[in-house]
């Protein structure tokens, strides 16, 4: 994957966690505008194979209320919006053990690391707190549109 700065067509380049991709699918909002802006091509998202299994956990949590068949369009739509990069390797997620407080955040942060990409987007504050370039889905609407605009 190539390393830093805007996709070819110069556009934001964002990688997006778990709880930005449920929240968008889920619920109208930020999170929704966020899907909304990458599916019309107006940012690029990224996320990788570790957060997309998680996404297809949550969705299917029976408290959310999916059919499994909901859980896969769901998931289709995932596909087409967000392109899912293969997990970082073992060495980058080791390399960044430490950072944060939760072991299940490495492959995310290990994975935007070595994205290239402009912004983390997440609602972990944990993470924005500790983590540069890691910043609220408003934020990154803020970002996007500020660049179109």
């Amino acid at each position: 994957m190539r390393r830093g700065g805007r996709g070819r067509s110069g556009i934001v380049k964002l990688v997006v966690d778990a709880n930005t991709i449920v929240g968008g699918l889920l619920f109208e909002g930020n999170e929704a505008r966020l899907l909304e802006l990458g599916r019309l091509g107006v940012c690029e998202l990224f996320t990788n194979e570790n957060v997309r299994g998680e996404v297809r956990d949550v969705l299917a949590r029976p408290h959310i209320g999916l059919s499994e068949e909901e859980t896969r369009a769901a998931l289709v739509l995932v596909d087409r919006w967000v392109t899912v990069l293969s997990d970082p390797p073992p060495n980058l997620i080791s390399a960044v053990r430490g950072r944060v407080p939760d072991q299940g955040d490495l492959p995310v942060l290990a994975g935007f690391e070595h994205s290239g990409c402009d912004h983390l987007v997440t609602g972990d504050r944990r993470l924005r707190e500790r983590i540069p370039r890691t910043i609220t889905t408003r934020a990154a609407l803020t970002l996007v549109l500020a660049d179109i605009g």
